[in-house]
């Protein structure tokens, strides 16, 4: 089969005859139509994180099932899907994580297009209680985008955004999951970055979630313009809020690098007024180490941040004395757990996520899967690129 397959740093090669995925009893086989691509790939790429090659990689992918096994239950021949990149290893979900509805934690975890082969090839094996059906009504260019770059936003926000204050002094803790009652309906959420993950959380909040205000917070415009058209009511260039007030941010530290972060994140809140500047969910999608301690100050008392994007280094100022002092809670998320996967499935086929806004680039083919990769780096590609695999 044909297959993106990665031997080592920057070793890409894509292959006519690669060796067919090995089926069990319990698995379908998809053939792939299309993969989304993400920094992970990059990072792949780059040899930034390590692998086991040779590998094919590719971890958002779309496809159609063309085989059932025999033992495979809920799914047909010809049947549209969507693969997790990240599902549970350990047999009947039997480990700690997962009896604890961490199935995207599972002690054995299997992240395809990493620690096994992707889906940027031709046919890929998936269990078939990992594998989701999707309306065909969805396009599959723009259905690749959901098992990662939608999952994750939706997850970080449906489940990791709510401080534990607020659960233990609600009569009805689980009505604040729900989507029609959610604890961020009304709220107000900043969102660092708006790139592939951070424009889907943008979107998320403001039509899914419904928050009242969603501020959006980047270095480039023009992505804070698809931030506007994704939902956000507020956009703030944090380069051009530096650069107005002839700030090196970089150049600076201690006392003058901490108020120049604080003159931003009142910059940032100046836009709620009318909630007397408060600041419910700070959403990192920024992947940025510098951005944390400006999501410290930005956040009111009491509330919480999420770090949904991944930082290349640790984080150089760790503020932990504001943190106690504003009684802050962080939270860390990864992926998302299948038992989410229907409904982020079901907000897609009612139109609730606008993927033909999220998908920015469709005319990259695996043959060019290289080319997309070093565009998404130069910041050619504004949200998310779906790879054809022909």
């Amino acid at each position: 089969m044909k297959a993106a397959v990665l031997y080592g740093k920057e070793e890409l090669n894509i292959e006519t005859d690669f060796e067919n995925p090995v089926m069990k009893n319990s698995d379908v086989l998809i053939q792939s139509k299309y993969g989304g691509l993400c920094s992970t790939d990059r990072s792949l790429y780059r040899g930034f994180v390590p692998f086991q090659p040779p590998l094919i990689i590719g971890h958002e992918i779309s496809g159609i099932v063309k085989e059932v096994g025999k033992s495979a239950k809920g799914l047909d021949v010809g049947d549209h899907v969507i693969i997790p990149p990240v599902y549970p290893g350990c047999e009947d979900e039997s480990c700690s994580s997962c009896k604890e509805g961490l199935t995207n934690r599972c002690k054995k975890s299997v992240f395809i297009g990493h620690g096994v082969h992707g889906g940027d090839a031709e046919f890929i094996a998936i269990p078939s209680r990992y594998t989701f059906k999707i309306n065909q009504s969805v396009p599959l260019d723009e259905a690749c985008i959901i098992p990662d770059a939608v999952s994750t936003p939706f997850h970080a926000l449906k489940s990791r955004s709510i401080p534990p204050h607020i659960l233990r002094n609600t009569a009805n803790p689980k009505q604040l999951f729900d989507q029609k009652s959610h604890w961020l309906h009304g709220k107000n959420i900043v969102v660092f970055g708006v790139g592939g993950v951070g424009g889907p959380t943008v979107n998320l909040a403001a039509r899914y979630f419904k928050a009242k205000n969603v501020v959006a917070v980047d270095i480039f415009d023009n992505k804070l313009e698809l931030a506007k058209k994704l939902g956000a009511t507020h956009t703030i260039n944090s380069k051009a809020f530096y650069e107005d007030k002839n700030l090196a941010i970089k150049e600076l530290a201690g006392k003058e690098k901490a108020k120049a972060i604080s003159e931003l994140a009142k910059h940032i809140s100046s836009y709620l007024t009318e909630d007397k500047f408060q600041v419910d969910c700070v959403v990192d999608c920024s992947g940025v180490p510098e951005t944390f301690p400006l999501a410290v100050e930005t956040t009111s008392k009491n509330r919480i941040i999420v770090q949904v994007g991944w930082p290349p280094k640790p984080v150089s100022e760790f503020l932990n004395q504001k943190i106690m002092d504003k009684y802050l809670t962080i939270n860390g998320t990864w992926a998302c757990p299948m038992n989410e996967m229907k409904e982020i499935v079901t907000a897609v086929e009612n139109k609730q996520v606008d993927l033909n806004l999220l998908v920015t680039n469709k005319d990259y083919t695996l043959d060019r899967l290289e080319n997309a990769i070093q565009d998404l780096e130069v910041g050619k590609i504004l949200g998310r690129a779906a790879i054809a695999i022909k």
